[in-house]
């Protein structure tokens, strides 16, 4: 299976595409259209790291078949990670051609432009101010996206190193049409603000309901079963929409708070996801949280983009 590295096609997509590419994902899955298996995830400590596998596969019947593989060795306590890898095996089940692609810039990319796309599904254009938490490679993108898909007043960011924010900022604000405010706490970031975007790490719950009061909407990038971004009510108070149920159920938020996370349904008792969200299916329902953990779909439809564009 021939390797297409990443220098080879990075700089060949704009924040538009994955904007695109990912909304495809969510309104095909939506449809019935895409298969998304629950992803499996595998956790091992060796030494003072933990080997962590993500596995997740998706296909697009009659088309393409991909299944993306994460690998990595990190610390959720301390921050650290040591080593990270990301691979899509994808498939053109028309032509029998497969490819291999590196994917830690898809991944990236295609998380950022979801948190965005989320938000869109629930407030519309309403948003005109977006806190992000987080300085890393996702936070990045996520500014990115919101920049290009909402008109906006302001984007403001914190994390917890001076150095990382001002790494951010140097790396980010020149690339969006927007002002960008730099916050030294998760409090001054998030004042004034219509919707928060949280993709940080940690064990330990970093928002609560009081801190997120006066704010309106929230995208969180879930971690895996290791992470806690939110207070357990944040999720009982507010009514919240995920992409794939069984992986949310997996997460460290809903591990901890259990049953009683109030859930988006429609009239029959149906839990709504992030698909019904993309073709508009929300129907009375009012969410203000939308809930990420990846989607092999998301995956598929940007591996499918670079397939069609560079090798086809």
């Amino acid at each position: 299976m021939d390797l297409l590295r990443e220098e080879t096609f990075a700089h060949r997509f704009s924040t538009a595409d994955f904007l695109a590419a990912c909304h495809q994902a969510f309104e095909q899955y939506g449809a019935g259209i895409i298969d998304n298996p629950p992803r499996t995830e595998s956790i091992q400590k060796r030494g003072a790291l933990d080997y962590f596998r993500l596995d997740m596969p998706a296909e697009w019947p009659g088309k393409f078949r991909a299944r993306k593989v994460i690998e990595e060795f990190s610390d959720v306590a301390t921050g650290r990670l040591a080593k990270r890898e990301a691979y899509i095996a994808f498939e053109d089940l028309q032509q029998g051609r497969s490819w291999r692609l590196e994917a830690g810039y898809l991944t990236d990319r295609r998380t950022g432009a979801a948190g965005a796309l989320g938000l869109q599904y629930l407030a519309g254009a309403a948003i005109e101010r977006v806190a992000i938490l987080g300085t890393g490679r996702v936070a990045r993108s996520l500014a990115l996206s919101c920049d290009a898909l909402f008109k906006l007043e302001e984007i403001a960011c914190t994390s917890r190193r001076a150095a990382n924010r001002a790494a951010f900022a140097e790396a980010v604000g020149p690339a969006l049409c927007t002002r960008l405010r730099v916050a030294a706490s998760i409090e001054a970031c998030i004042a004034g603000t219509d919707a928060v975007l949280t993709a940080v790490p940690t064990p330990q719950p970093i928002l609560t309901a009081a801190a997120l009061a006066e704010v309106p909407y929230l995208a969180v990038i879930a971690g895996d079963s290791r992470t806690r971004q939110l207070a357990p009510e944040v999720l009982y108070e507010r009514t919240v929409i995920v992409d794939v149920l069984a992986q949310a159920q997996q997460s460290g938020e809903f591990r901890f708070a259990a049953e009683q996370i109030a859930l988006a349904r429609n009239a029959e008792g149906t839990v709504l996801d992030i698909g019904a969200a993309a073709c508009g299916r929300l129907g009375a329902a009012v969410p203000s949280v939308v809930y990420l953990t990846g989607m092999g779909a998301q995956d598929l439809c940007a591996a499918a983009m670079v397939y069609r564009r560079l090798l086809t």
